[in-house]
């Protein structure tokens, strides 16, 4: 490969950190066996922050593992039949793939081969710009023309689109994630096309690898052209099946810009009908997902102009910060208004009290476990909630 470009590490402070620096001189110590790659290098192009970074390794992994372990670095073999190990150096992650080439594929999963050539690991990439590769002085190598690509914001497969695809279903969802965050302008039209044929491929993908990708997008910076791109192409009817129309997502989704919020999971319920079950369960949700999920979907929160500052401490109170929020936006972004700011602030800031009563300190007021101890608890919380949460918890004991 040729270096088309030379980065000036002094613009490029990352490319300095010492467990970096520490990580490339183990593993270049004879010659260069390692570049950085993906998105690191996508992103330090484009100005962005580094948050992984990804290397590609010509040495084969037990190699790579040994020459780690004999520096005192802590090695994971996080997917050793893919050619792929995990570097801990102070606290600091570092992903090393052995350069491979596909030997099958399912549309889910490739079986690979190691390989020593550069370029042959750059044509089983995905996108143009993923396939740049960096050394630490700089040089910066496109062996898939993908700076002319990220220059452009376009996303561009590499090679046969449809061969792309097939070879993994989820390259449909990072087609579109990778235009919300960075693309401008139309989508390339052979890359959308192939996404289209193909879209019943999606089927057959895992809900966590579905979600993965779909969060990213739901909190992209070009999310509403692109989400409307992929509800006319029936994209998104594979990922979140019966969603609703755009509208009310929209509205949510540009306050939210507006204000410099963004919660995914409020994003997602705004495209779905019902309590989220059926998202939650195509999606794999975590339970604590799901639960949020759910909470977002069936609140009875009612938010009006004359709402007190009482009133939103006790619906803050019963239904949680963060629903009583969700359900304030959701009003809000209906209404071209901008006289909830107040009640924002106010949810954001109030500190949530604490219930002062225990079932222990009425059972030692000589009330015996059972139901009429949970009766009783729910009957103090009631006068405390009506109080606005004044009453103490001696004054609660008293009552009984």
């Amino acid at each position: 490969m040729q270096v088309v470009r030379k980065l000036a590490p002094g613009d490029h402070p990352w490319l300095r950190s010492k467990p970096l620096v520490r990580l490339l001189h183990i593993l270049n110590s004879e010659k260069l066996n390692v570049r950085l790659v993906g998105g690191c290098v996508r992103d330090a192009l484009l100005g962005r922050d580094i948050i992984d970074i990804d290397l590609a390794c010509c040495l084969t992994p037990d190699v790579t593992m040994s020459r780690l372990k004999s520096a005192d670095v802590k090695v994971i073999p996080t997917g050793l039949k893919h050619g792929t190990v995990t570097a801990v150096i102070e606290g600091h992650s570092f992903e090393i793939t052995t350069l491979r080439r596909d030997v099958e594929t399912d549309g889910r999963h490739a079986k690979v081969a190691f390989t020593g050539d550069w370029a042959e690991d750059a044509r089983r990439r995905d996108f143009t710009f993923n396939a740049l590769y960096l050394d630490e002085d700089g040089s910066l190598y496109d062996p898939c023309d993908g700076l002319k690509d990220l220059d452009a914001r376009r996303v561009r497969f590499i090679g046969n689109a449809d061969q792309r695809i097939e070879e993994d279903a989820l390259r449909i969802l990072r087609f579109f994630r990778f235009a919300a965050q960075i693309g401008q302008g139309e989508l390339e039209s052979s890359g959308l096309k192939a996404c289209i044929r193909n879209r019943n491929l999606i089927d057959n993908l895992s809900g966590e690898r579905l979600a993965q990708e779909l969060f990213k997008t739901l909190k992209a910076d070009n999310l509403l052209a692109i989400i409307k791109v992929m509800a006319d192409k029936d994209i998104l009817q594979k990922i979140v099946p019966n969603h609703r129309g755009l509208d009310i997502f929209n509205d949510f989704v540009r306050l939210e810009d507006t204000i410099g919020r963004c919660d995914i999971l409020a994003r997602l319920s705004c495209l779905l009908v019902g309590d989220g079950a059926e998202a939650s369960r195509k999606l794999r949700l975590s339970n604590r997902q799901a639960k949020t999920l759910n909470q977002y979907m069936t609140h009875d929160i009612r938010i009006s102009y004359g709402m007190s500052q009482q009133e939103i401490r006790e619906m803050i109170y019963r239904s949680g910060r963060a629903v009583f929020i969700f359900a304030l936006l959701q009003y809000w972004s209906s209404r071209e208004s901008d006289s909830f700011t107040a009640f924002l602030s106010y949810a954001e800031e109030w500190p949530i009290p604490v219930y002062p009563v225990l079932g222990r300190d009425v059972m030692a007021a000589g009330v015996a476990a059972g139901p009429e101890l949970g009766q009783i608890l729910k009957k103090l919380e009631a006068l405390w909630l009506g109080s606005d949460f004044k009453l103490s918890k001696e004054d609660l004991l008293a009552q009984l």
